[in-house]
């Protein structure tokens, strides 16, 4: 159940606070912000995606942009080589494409503004994640065929 305590204006106007919350249960009233964003970790959320989303909406004014950039896959079969790397049915399980999460948002009544792969998105994977064992290596060995990082943007109307 979300927490009933709302966090009080903490005199953050014209500034980005990054906050440690929950998606699924954001302690904020509706309507407040100009702008909802996460940044890698909307995939992390599994079969939730639709309840934050919906609660990115929620907490969000009117007009309002709510994205997400995160890791995704791209559109093709998982590459048939990757039987032996276990972290890939992690990944099959967290990861979708641009057009599923820009469907996602249509049908939570956004108007998608921007969806788009990053070009070299699997470049800044092996430059900046921290990773866990095997994972560095079936990056490189995707080299971009799968995986990938997207932006999804919408318009709260």
């Amino acid at each position: 159940m979300p927490s009933t305590n709302m966090l009080p204006n903490q005199g953050f106007a014209n500034q980005v606070p990054a906050l440690a919350v929950k998606a699924q249960h954001l302690p904020f009233a509706d309507n407040t912000f100009d702008a909802v964003f996460s940044i890698g970790s909307f995939e992390m959320i599994g079969n939730e995606r639709p309840l934050a989303l919906s609660e990115m909406i929620r907490v969000a004014r009117r007009g309002a942009r709510i994205g997400i950039a995160e890791p995704m896959c791209r559109p093709i079969p998982v590459p048939p080589d990757w039987a032996h790397f276990e972290q890939i049915r992690v990944f099959e399980r967290l990861f979708r494409t641009v057009d599923w999460n820009r469907e996602l948002f249509r049908r939570h009544g956004l108007s998608v503004t921007e969806s788009y792969y990053f070009e070299e998105g699997d470049q800044w994977w092996v430059d900046n994640l921290r990773y866990h064992d095997g994972e560095k290596e079936l990056i490189l060995q995707d080299g971009g065929r799968w995986l990938s990082l997207g932006l999804v943007v919408g318009e709260k109307t």
